[in-house]
């Protein structure tokens, strides 16, 4: 899933710009999808207040947005750049002969 929407970002905006576009359209989807799961669930709670289940919906938007957007956005974008950069770490190593 994040290799399509970066491809697909990557091929309607500029070269710099792809991971500006990437991260907040990754962040707003997961808290999306967190939010409409967990607005799903709480029905099923049973004994909770009005104040509850909107403390689980909202936190469950939050960290959805942030643990999956967030952070598993910047390590896609982390392990695609150093896979790239690997050949110029290689003759900063002092050669055996």
């Amino acid at each position: 899933m994040y290799k399509t929407l970066w491809d697909h970002i990557k091929k309607h905006t500029k070269k710099h710009t792809t991971a500006s576009v990437f991260l907040p359209l990754l962040v707003i989807g997961w808290t999306a999808a967190g939010l409409l799961t967990s607005a799903l669930i709480c029905p099923f709670l049973q004994n909770a207040t009005t104040l509850v289940r909107a403390a689980v919906i909202l936190c469950s938007g939050g960290y959805a947005g942030l643990i999956f957007g967030f952070f598993g956005g910047i390590f896609y974008i982390y392990r695609g750049t150093v896979k790239k950069s690997t050949h110029t770490v290689s003759f900063l190593q002092p050669e055996h002969n």
